[in-house]
């Protein structure tokens, strides 16, 4: 593994500092949302599964080990596809035969057309300028009747311009200040076309967590081995740059929900169900 200076430290980017760190970066609503999506789009050991933006490759191995699928993730991040690849080194056999990472981009997802019985991104669609062209490939690598499973954060409620700033500066990448609308609308975009249909939806509010919680976070990944073994002013530029995002997310989350949407490749139109319950 790279060793950092701290001059380094402070110029990582994010994503390499979450794989330096080995932050185990979920999904909006975690565990509870993998569940949700394997419940509800009935995927088996039969199955073939494509996670976009798998990062450090916590939702593709969760989804292995609840579903037997075969999963594939994909992520532009060199260095969190070797952060996946190591953590799924450690795991059991059984599942290091049914999942594999890749680099790849979103915008010419490296697979053939109909591949996929479910697609799932966990928020990466945030992070793109071309939206759209990554949905048309989401779609395009889908089979017939299956899911895209799109796990969305937006704004309950329109934050201070302050807020969104130091985000996007934390991140690297323009954060645009939408509500739960606006992001809907970027996915039902495609439905309008009648190549998919808005299968399941629900959504959830969060928050932000007390000074004392976040401490204690923090003091776990530093108490980490592969942390413990630089030199204490780098471990102090580490400490320094991970309070900084933490504290950057936390205020974010005063103004923040997600929502769980299941889409289905659908194959000719429908008429509207009319009699639904409340």
């Amino acid at each position: 593994m790279k060793k950092y200076t701290v001059e380094e430290i402070t110029k990582i980017n994010y994503t390499d500092f979450i794989s330096l760190i080995k932050e185990t970066n979920r999904c909006p609503g975690g565990k509870d949302t993998i569940r949700k999506i394997v419940q509800n789009t009935f995927i088996d050991e039969n199955s073939r599964v494509l996670d976009v933006g798998s990062n450090t490759g916590f939702t593709s191995l969760e989804l292995s080990h609840i579903s037997k699928a075969k999963i594939s993730g994909i992520d532009v991040s060199e260095a969190c596809v070797n952060t996946a690849n190591a953590l799924l080194a450690t795991d059991i056999e059984e599942v290091r035969k049914r999942v594999d990472f890749q680099v790849g981009s979103a915008y010419e997802i490296p697979f053939e057309n109909d591949t996929f019985d479910l697609v799932v991104t966990g928020g990466a669609t945030s992070f793109m300028d071309k939206k759209q062209q990554a949905i048309s490939e989401y779609k395009r690598v889908l089979k017939p009747w299956g899911f895209l499973s799109a796990t969305q954060l937006f704004y309950t409620t329109k934050p201070p311009q302050a807020v969104v700033d130091a985000v996007s500066n934390a991140i690297g990448v323009t954060i645009n200040p939408w509500l739960e609308q606006d992001w809907k609308n970027v996915f039902l975009e495609t439905q309008e076309s009648g190549v998919l249909e808005l299968y399941y939806y629900e959504k959830n509010e969060l928050q932000s967590r007390p000074a004392d919680v976040i401490e204690e976070y923090m003091e776990y990944f530093m108490a980490k081995d592969h942390l413990k073994e630089y030199s204490e002013d780098v471990r102090n530029a580490i400490r320094k740059k991970w309070k900084m995002y933490i504290d950057v997310f936390n205020e974010n989350h005063k103004y923040l929900g997600y929502f769980i949407s299941l889409f289905r490749k659908t194959q000719y139109p429908e008429e509207p169900e009319l009699f639904i319950r409340k």
